[in-house]
């Protein structure tokens, strides 16, 4: 996921005042034509056709350094292919594939060295193993490397970076021209940072003469940009997965959805003490009898032609591992349609493995909303039991209490539940993208 291991100059050596020309020279060892588009800081090329390593000099002349016979690879983007990026325009000038190996799997990608006459070089990179992409360019200034927890972090420019993973790249394939001395077979130890959609790149690298660092920012690019970008034909390839780059669209905007949480939990508890106060829950019946005998009365729901929502509390006493229930009907005087429900309260208790337990209630409460006021008939038929059967305890009595213009509680926890679902959702959706981006970094859980 990183782009050279070695240090890259920000801009030509000999910048151009009028458009840059470019020319074709063949090959010493093969004859294939190499074209030439980066001039004065190039100090390698590499023959796209045979590989063969060339020296070029000031007079154009290219010098056999290494005779190579090696197959061209197929690229996702052709040596010399030109494109535009951020406004400018870049040339394809060198192409080098990578690759890391990690638990015996390996993970290659290619690297696009692009250059620009005025603006130097940048690396685009083509992770082949999942077939997302970025854009590097040399970093100015080195970051500070340090420990946040149990986690080494970059911090540059403001930002911070959670390391990602360090691993072994090798150059396996090279074609084009360089500012650097490179070849297939070289090696480098890359530290990979990152803070999606940006990241950090540190290499270093080790030969006789000491040990190099180099520093690259990078940034997710998608692959329609690229294509576009470079006028491809078809379609780019389909990523896979979460890329260590690939913004989370699930954290993006938290803020503002938190911010908007809580302004929106503000505004219910306003409405919801409002709306509460506003209820009067008047009793419109209270009633008590042996649980063997029915209750009949005529109630009144408040004036014709509104609704309005009733509750139903019904209890017995005692209950001692025994059971009560009470059917009760609404029969309205000026329609046909009855309305019903049941309550039940229980109660029962004992002991299991020297623990005595105790579960259920001899109350309970039941609320109906939509209720049309006026003026009804209640009926209410009890029964009760003792275990499984259906023969009353003696001495059971029953009370039910109703009332009219009570609070529904699900005009205020439905509310509740959407405020606080959707950031839930966001959150736990983003929790699951980030474990698909750690998945295959140095703190996956099967690390």
């Amino acid at each position: 996921m990183t782009a050279s291991s070695q240090t890259v100059v920000a801009a030509p050596q000999r910048p151009f005042r009028d458009e840059a020309q470019v020319e074709t020279i063949a090959c010493p060892s093969c004859g294939g034509p190499i074209t030439r588009g980066a001039f004065g800081t190039v100090e390698k090329i590499v023959c796209p056709y045979c590989g063969s390593e060339l020296s070029p000099s000031d007079s154009g002349a290219l010098a056999l350094l290494l005779e190579v016979r090696r197959q061209q690879r197929p690229s996702a983007l052709p040596l010399h292919a030109r494109g535009t990026l951020d406004g400018a325009t870049w040339e394809v000038v060198g192409i080098v594939w990578r690759e890391v190996t990690a638990d015996g799997t390996t993970f290659p990608w290619q690297e696009f060295l692009l250059y620009n006459p005025y603006l130097g070089y940048r690396f685009l990179l083509f992770f082949v193993y999942d077939r997302h992409w970025a854009i590097g360019r040399p970093l100015d200034g080195a970051p500070e490397i340090g420990m946040f927890f149990s986690r080494k972090v970059a911090k540059f420019g403001g930002k911070r970076y959670r390391h990602f993973q360090t691993s072994l790249a090798r150059v396996t394939y090279v074609e084009g021209e360089f500012p650097w001395q490179i070849r297939a077979g070289d090696q480098a130890v890359a530290h990979d940072y990152v803070a999606p959609p940006f990241g950090l790149s540190v290499e270093e690298t080790h030969d006789e003469n000491g040990a190099d660092i180099a520093y690259t920012a990078m940034e997710h690019l998608e692959g329609d940009a690229v294509w576009k970008a470079f006028a491809r034909s078809g379609r780019p390839p389909n990523p896979v997965g979460v890329g260590p780059l690939r913004p989370n669209r699930w954290k993006q905007g938290a803020g503002v959805t938190w911010v908007s949480c809580a302004l929106l939990l503000v505004l219910w508890v306003a409405i919801s003490i409002g709306y509460t106060a506003s209820r009067d829950a008047v009793v419109v019946f209270e009633g008590r009898s042996a649980i063997t005998e029915p209750l009949t009365q005529e109630i009144d729901l408040g004036p014709a032609g509104d609704v309005t929502a009733v509750s139903v509390e019904f209890s017995a006493q005692p209950l001692s591992n025994a059971w009560a229930y009470a059917d009760v009907l609404l029969v309205p005087h000026d329609r046909d349609e009855a309305i019903g429900v049941g309550v039940e309260a229980d109660e029962w208790h004992g002991v299991d493995g020297g623990e005595s337990w105790t579960e259920g209630s001899s109350h309970n409460t039941v609320t109906i909303g939509g209720v049309p006021t006026g003026s009804y008939t209640l009926q209410i038929t009890p029964q009760a039991g003792e275990g499984t059967s259906t023969t009353p305890p003696v001495g059971l009595t029953y009370a039910v209490v109703i009332r009219r213009d009570v609070v529904l509680a699900r005009y205020i926890v439905l509310p509740l539940l959407v405020i606080i679902l959707v950031p839930l959702l966001l959150w736990s959706f983003g929790l699951m993208v980030e474990a698909q981006r750690w998945k295959n970094s140095d703190y996956a859980p099967s690390s």
